[in-house]
């Protein structure tokens, strides 16, 4: 099964990272690397509190473009149905919460509008339109599918 895909410095996910993947970008002891996820939820935030767990030395930011960074999928459809009300009941981790247990960085509502590959930042922009300018040492893409309807 693919979890990963290397692209230099920069992994593709398109499904949740695992162990031994994540234990790749736990480097040397002693070397923090600057570790940015693009994409939270089940791939990003899940595989950003997986690598703190393993090796807090790391700088992890999580950048999510949802106002959302990890919720309880299985709960949606009671959302919908009108079972459940208050849709934050089905939020699992906050920011705040990833910060303060973790020491990981999210920022929510905030979208990755570039790359730059040789300087190794990434241009963001968040909802209020102020920019900001982050750097990596890796990069891992886990931006989630957009649904599509059949013809």
């Amino acid at each position: 099964m693919l979890y990963a895909l290397r692209k230099g410095p920069i992994w593709i996910a398109p499904r949740r990272l695992n162990g031994s993947v994540l234990r790749a970008f736990s480097m040397a002891a002693g070397e923090q690397k600057r570790v940015v996820f693009i994409g939270g939820v089940a791939g990003g935030a899940t595989a950003a509190a997986r690598l703190m767990r393993l090796s807090n030395k790391n700088d992890v930011t999580v950048i999510e473009r949802s106002p959302d960074v990890s919720f309880a999928n299985c709960g949606l459809p009671f959302y919908i149905g009108g079972g459940i009300k208050d849709r934050s009941v089905l939020a699992l981790q906050t920011p705040e919460s990833l910060s303060s247990s973790l020491g990981v960085k999210v920022l929510v509502n905030t979208e990755a509008v570039s790359i730059d590959r040789k300087a190794k930042t990434i241009a963001t922009k968040n909802l209020q339109g102020q920019s900001e300018e982050i750097p990596y040492d890796v990069l891992i893409l886990s931006p989630g599918a957009s649904p599509l309807t059949p013809p």
